[in-house]
């Protein structure tokens, strides 16, 4: 290939980059999107395709340099073949592509909030989260994840011994009123045990199935994805032997997951807080998180903490209307609540314990 070919082919590479990095660089910064694929290699591509061009020209820069500062020198004919076209054009061009990419591509990560660069200088990963997952944040071709398939709609053990629930539908305890204005987080717990029947509406209030032809659940979740799991880690109810049990909300029955006394291994993920230990049970909410991701995407971990919120609270109302005490607790060892549970801690991780006595 001949010099001036090699020439071309990157002044033609150069504007191609520099146009890829300067549209997306734009649409990104305008409408807040996050870094676009391939944005920054873009960028470093352009910087290195102008030093290749800037080395083929060499001579005609220095030449160039030496005839604007005033030195003279002899002048030299070029060989016509080795004088490549508008080359002073070309290098005008590949030093502001060049420079254009590396600014948009290294520089312009991202959208700036209050004068910071979200992915530099944001200190808070839950402000810079809250504005990545605005609605349309990552929609734009080629910078979106995969966000993958549906997953299976429930979760089962199929191995697991089962235990039916009593009915939860017929009690009649306190009004929705009452209920609200008796709510509190109660963490002294009476020394008996709670009964079955206990057990089987609290689990009915958080997650049960209220209309079967439709599969919608007692509390609300975005698109009826329902990615909240239950499990309930009973100390101490009536007629059912302690240990680790998942909620399996379409038969409404338990499904024992590990059979023991874990009073002290959920105190000690709980952070030592006793009442974990004392309640009659401790419903563990963890999340499937690619039951609401497929569908919902970058906004996927705003719904399922909302959604945990909701089956939290309905269970902290059906208590406090049954004479019961609740209290929802956030704060807690992840990995050791996860590995408790059998959880991996990504595709289905631990968020919040409620416990009830």
């Amino acid at each position: 290939m001949k010099h001036r070919d090699l020439d071309y082919l990157v002044i033609a590479a150069l504007l191609l980059c520099g146009l890829y990095v300067t549209i997306t660089g734009f649409i990104a910064d305008v409408f807040g999107l996050h870094q676009f694929a391939l944005h920054s290699t873009t960028g470093y591509v352009c910087a290195g395709l102008g030093v290749v061009h800037l080395a083929l020209n060499w001579g005609r820069v220095v030449a160039y340099l030496r005839r604007r500062l005033g030195r003279r020198e002899r002048p030299t004919v070029t060989p016509p073949q080795r004088a490549p076209r508008l080359s002073r054009r070309g290098f005008l061009a590949s030093g502001l592509a060049a420079a254009g990419g590396f600014a948009l591509g290294r520089l312009l990560p991202g959208r700036r909030l209050g004068g910071l660069t979200q992915l530099e200088e944001a200190a808070d990963l839950g402000a810079l989260y809250h504005q990545w997952s605005k609605v349309g944040g990552s929609r734009a071709p080629g910078t979106a994840p995969d966000w993958g398939g549906r997953p299976a709609r429930f979760k089962t053990y199929t191995d697991a011994e089962r235990f039916a629930l009593p009915d939860p539908r017929g009690y009649r305890g306190l009004s929705l009123e009452e209920a609200v204005e008796a709510r509190r987080s109660v963490r002294d717990y009476a020394a008996e045990p709670l009964s079955l029947e206990d057990l089987s509406r609290l689990l009915h209030a958080a997650q049960g199935i209220t209309e079967s032809r439709l599969g919608f659940r007692a509390a609300p979740s975005a698109g009826a994805l329902y990615p909240i799991e239950l499990y309930p880690i009973v100390h101490d109810v009536a007629g059912l032997e302690p240990g680790i049990y998942h909620y399996a909300v379409q038969e409404h029955e338990l499904e024992q997951v590990e059979a023991g006394d874990f009073r002290g291994a959920t105190t000690r993920a709980g952070l030592g807080q006793s009442f974990l230990g004392q309640a009659g049970a401790c419903l563990v909410l963890s999340a499937v998180f690619q039951r609401t991701r497929w569908r919902y995407r970058e906004r996927t971990y705003r719904y399922v903490m909302l959604e945990a919120g909701h089956v939290a609270q309905n269970v902290y109302l059906a208590a406090a209307s049954m004479g019961l005490g609740a209290c929802a607790v956030g704060a807690f060892l992840d990995d050791a609540l996860n590995e408790l549970l059998g959880l991996d801690g990504a595709e289905e991780a631990a968020l919040y314990v409620v416990s009830v006595g």
